[in-house]
């Protein structure tokens, strides 16, 4: 091997180390920002910061030497501010920088990141299943998702979907109308989770009934409360069930599901159920990850972050059950065309919504 080959060699050995050791960095940040969020280490610092190691034990009902290392470690990382360094350690007062309140702390701020640890824990303890279906096949069901996967994702899309829902059915203007007249309209959520996108709807459009279905009975549960607690439970209704029922046919003037149909196992089955309970005359809205048209390598960090939650979540997710599709969450826009055509519409089109991480179709 010549030394041309060896120089190269060792700068792509060096990147990858530097790479790894970025992303241990990372992790432990994840790690120690779910400690602040379950703690209430940070809550406790926005409303009352600056404070000392001592106080913020005092104040959270915690161990000061276990604060204190924590609080060490969050400075040091640049996710809390000290304000002298240099004073003995009992004399240090530690705060949150306002613009890192928005992002841990404010949770209907659309800045608010402070579920993502709680997202990211139940992969590293479901990594012996995972590693069981990677060996023999099979999958997760997400129903059994534990209680920092649900938080994680009834709250990931809560402020997009109270700010931005009437934006987004806004641009398709034939079912915005009809939503906002006599008669109600009804609307289908299929796949509604902790009921957020259902609840948004309502509040949207204030004529308008909205059914959540998901077979999760605990999301139901999540779903019913956020429903009553935000004044809605008059207008929107969940069930744990897969809204197969015939006597739902037609009767529904939208037919939606966000952000969950590539975790489904049967996609194609839910897409005939989509078109069921629109009938002939209702719209049908896809809402899924925003992913490229085709496959590249090396990827951008949207790919790479898809990717990411296929391998470890998504994936496993749609093994469940008789004969799944095992779609994944990089789910293209020729995949959804084949199960749309499947499912028995004609035409999908890609509506015109600006968003980061989503793509919104209307199948017809």
């Amino acid at each position: 091997m010549t030394k041309k080959c060896l120089d190269c060699h060792d700068e792509e050995a060096a990147q990858l180390t530097e790479r790894l050791r970025q992303s241990t960095l990372g992790y432990f940040d994840m790690l120690t920002i779910y400690i602040g969020q379950k703690l209430g280490l940070y809550e406790a610092l926005a409303a009352a910061g600056p404070l000392t190691s001592g106080d913020l034990a005092s104040r959270t009902d915690t161990h000061p030497r276990y604060v204190r290392e924590w609080l060490e470690q969050q400075a040091v990382g640049g996710l809390l501010a000290v304000d002298d360094p240099e004073l003995p350690h009992e004399n240090r007062h530690y705060r949150l920088p306002a613009g890192h309140g928005r992002v841990l702390v404010e949770r209907d701020d659309p800045s608010w990141q402070g579920t993502r640890p709680h997202s990211l824990l139940p992969l590293a303890r479901q990594m012996p299943a995972l590693l069981d279906a990677f060996r023999r096949g099979g999958g997760l069901s997400p129903v059994d998702h534990d209680d920092d996967s649900r938080m994680a994702q009834a709250s990931l899309g809560r402020v997009a979907y109270l700010s931005s829902m009437g934006d987004w059915i806004a641009a398709l203007p034939d079912v915005d109308a009809r939503l906002r007249r006599e008669p109600p309209a009804r609307v289908a959520d299929l796949g509604c989770g902790a009921g957020w996108s259902a609840i948004a709807l309502a509040s949207q459009y204030p004529l308008v009934h909205v059914d959540g279905f998901d077979i999760d009975a605990e999301s139901v549960a999540m779903a019913r409360e956020n429903a009553s607690a935000s004044g809605m439970a008059d207008r929107v209704r969940f069930e744990a069930c897969d809204a197969g029922d015939p006597a739902l046919a037609g009767n529904y003037a939208l037919a939606v599901v966000f952000e969950a149909l590539h975790d489904m196992p049967r996609p194609v089955d839910a897409l005939r159920t989509l078109r069921r309970l629109a009938g002939e005359t209702g719209a049908v809205l896809v809402v899924d990850e925003k992913v490229d048209a085709r496959f590249t390598a090396p990827g951008s960090d949207v790919e790479r972050f898809t990717y990411g939650w296929s391998v470890l979540s998504c994936l496993a997710s749609g093994m469940t059950g008789p004969d799944p599709a095992g779609t994944g969450a990089v789910m293209r826009p020729e995949t959804l065309r084949g199960y749309a055509t499947s499912a028995g519409f004609n035409t999908l089109e890609i509506v015109p919504v600006s968003h980061d991480s989503w793509t919104f179709y209307r199948l017809r």
